[in-house]
């Protein structure tokens, strides 16, 4: 049983990242290539006939972000992980495809001296032009040469906005390169009326402080919006033009939280269009030819959108009526003239699939499921619930039960602690907490403190220097299962990136609760993970998050081996870009110094997610082997 679910779980997603052409007759999505490989394909709605444009059978080289430009031509990101001044990065660069794969041209500068400094991010599209079928508006960084050899940028490259041909990929400077310019936008008809600069010391590493410029519509002059300090937390996000293109729209904080407002660009007063009571704005919605903001999106306990088209809004709902089981719904893309709408719908137990609505006939046709291994299998239902910390905080949760069950008395369970840890989970389907659910787990999922989503006061000062609060927390959570009656002989923790350093550092502070641990791609050395960052720009960025002080040593597990009495199953990937692998390997040779039962499981030539169908069956087969032997039923 352990195999066969494994095996289903921890295949990847059957189909990604689906787009419509604007005409609405095909669609671009990805599927898996192999256990481990990315295709990237282009079908007609109506017909057989598809064609793989794009395709990888390596995992450090990623396609991924198609969308359509014209029913023939589409612009694609690839993602390239490489060696760089001896240390492994990531690289962006952009393509222009065409709709059978046959032609592909690279669009963007094109380094080849030896000697300019490194372009990570490669061209990134700034507009699509909709009414001009052979150009595209891309941000584009022209470097100047430098000896550099280091992956610390000099400083003296600039980010331009260029007028890109498709067909050749010939480009026409429209905003030149402006020192410390970091990005530009435009207000979706062609103009560039958006900048933010961030400056450089003479190191390399990128001040904390960004300023942000916007320009009237047909104007030239820019005008001061906003100075953001990194270190200072976030109080301003930029959130583009709205459909008037006479003010733009930005997240700005109030009473705590960010909301969204309205602001003309000419200066003046602004308004307040929404603003949620508990819980932070994040964005926008934005869909059709001209990207028109429909809806502000938040998250209480599962995403959400508060409409500004009430049409869509209708849509939506009547839609998710429809549908078995009546699943969220969302239409998050559109053709030209919007007579067709890209849905896709799914819930708690339910991983979705996509559909295609012609607006005009009202009918809805089904295209492609988001995990096709797990049509027919049952998943576990999941709700969300509050729990009493220590200190009578109120900390939000979901709760994943077995299928079938209503109750965990006598359930085996498992404490699973989100990644991060700037972030937070919500309702919604997991294939992690699902499989251990189909098990036979009860399975909570806390947004401790320390997790984002929820305004500043929730957020204290992150995870790292508010370690001590977090991972209280985290064992709160493990009390409340007991108390609603799980099996004390059988609760573990189990965790992924600041998910896995809570696994470990939760048993560090408190013995006896957990009777095993399993940490995925785990930090596990505060010190250690600033050291990664040294020879970036963002250093300064990562130390002041970490921060200085007695916590470094308090909460790293690696420095607390000794205080761990749980039997620990680690699991990295060797190209890890988000956590090294060393921090992985550190803790392993202090639980190894200190006589603990461990094992560490390395994934050559995977990073962060283990994106790889083979490795994550591995993962999930022996995680569950390894908590039924150290907490056997009874």
């Amino acid at each position: 049983m352990i195999d066969r679910l494994a095996a289903k779980f921890g295949a990847r997603e059957g189909t990604t990242d689906m787009r419509l052409s604007p005409s609405g007759n095909r669609i671009v999505y990805q599927t898996p290539l192999g256990t481990a490989g990315v295709a990237v394909r282009v079908a007609d709605i109506e017909g057989s006939n598809s064609a793989v444009i794009l395709s990888s059978n390596q995992p450090d080289v990623i396609p991924g972000g198609c969308s359509f430009k014209t029913d023939e031509r589409l612009i694609c990101n690839v993602t390239f992980i490489s060696m760089s001044a001896g240390t492994r990065l990531t690289f962006g660069r952009a393509f222009s495809v065409s709709a059978d794969g046959k032609s592909r041209i690279e669009l963007g500068e094109r380094v080849t001296d030896r000697t300019v400094s490194v372009d990570q991010s490669g061209a990134s599209l700034v507009d699509w032009l909709p009414d001009d079928p052979d150009h595209i508006l891309m941000q584009v960084n022209v470097a100047e040469k430098s000896d550099i050899g280091s992956i610390v940028q000099s400083g003296r490259s600039g980010v331009s906005v260029q007028k890109v041909e498709l067909a050749t990929g010939r480009m026409t400077m429209v905003e030149s390169p402006a020192r410390g310019v970091t990005g530009w936008d435009t207000d979706d008809r062609g103009q560039v009326r958006y900048k933010v600069l961030r400056s450089t010391n003479a190191a390399g590493y990128m001040s904390s402080k960004s300023e942000h410029y916007v320009r009237v519509r047909d104007g030239k002059d820019w005008r001061q919006i906003a100075v953001t300090d990194d270190d200072a937390g976030t109080d301003f996000a930029f959130r583009g033009f709205d459909s008037d293109r006479d003010a733009y729209l930005a997240l700005r904080p109030k009473d705590g939280r960010m909301a969204l407002y309205r602001e003309p660009a000419a200066g003046g007063a602004g308004e307040m269009l929404y603003a949620h009571p508990r819980v932070d704005v994040d964005g926008l919605l934005r869909i059709g030819k001209w990207r028109r903001p429909v809806a502000v999106t938040y998250t209480d306990d599962a995403r959400q959108y508060a409409f500004f088209d009430p049409v869509l809004e209708k849509r939506t709902r009547a839609l998710s009526a429809a549908l078995p089981g009546k699943p969220p719904v969302i239409v998050f893309d559109e053709n030209g003239d919007g007579t067709k709408n890209l849905i896709l719908a799914g819930g708690q137990s339910d991983p979705g699939r996509y559909y295609l609505y012609d607006t005009k006939a009202r009918q809805l046709a089904a295209l492609l499921p988001v995990r096709p291994e797990l049509d027919g299998v049952l998943l576990g239902q999941q709700s969300a619930i509050t729990y009493k910390a220590r200190d009578g905080a109120a900390v939000p949760a979901y709760l994943t039960l077995p299928p079938g069950r209503t109750d965990m008395k006598g359930l085996p369970a498992i404490v699973m602690p989100h990644g991060g840890p700037w972030a937070r989970d919500a309702l919604g389907f997991d294939w992690l907490s699902q499989y251990f659910a189909a098990l036979g787990y009860a399975v909570i999922q806390p947004n401790f403190r320390g997790s984002t989503g929820y305004g500043d006061s929730w957020y204290l000062d992150n995870g790292f220097k508010s370690w001590a609060t977090a991972i209280g927390d985290v064992n709160d959570a493990g009390r409340w299962l007991l108390g609603q009656g799980a099996d004390p002989a059988r609760l573990a923790i189990v965790g992924w990136s600041y998910g896995g350093y809570a696994a470990l550092q939760a048993n560090v502070v408190e013995q006896g609760l957990y009777k095993a641990a399993v940490a995925i791609a785990p930090l596990t050395d505060f010190a250690m993970w600033k050291q990664q960052f040294l020879n970036f720009t963002n250093y300064k960025q990562v130390a002041a998050a970490v921060g200085d002080g007695p916590h470094i040593q308090a909460g790293s597990p690696t420095r607390h081996a000794d205080k761990i009495n749980v039997p620990v199953l680690m699991f990295h990937g060797s190209i890890d870009l988000n956590v090294d692998i060393a921090q992985a390997r550190a803790m392993d040779a202090a639980l190894a110094k200190a006589g603990k039962r461990h094992q560490l499981v390395v994934y050559p030539g995977l990073e962060h997610q283990l994106n790889d169908s083979a490795a994550r069956t591995d993962m999930l087969t022996k995680s569950a082997r390894w908590l039924a032997e150290a907490m056997p039923a009874k």
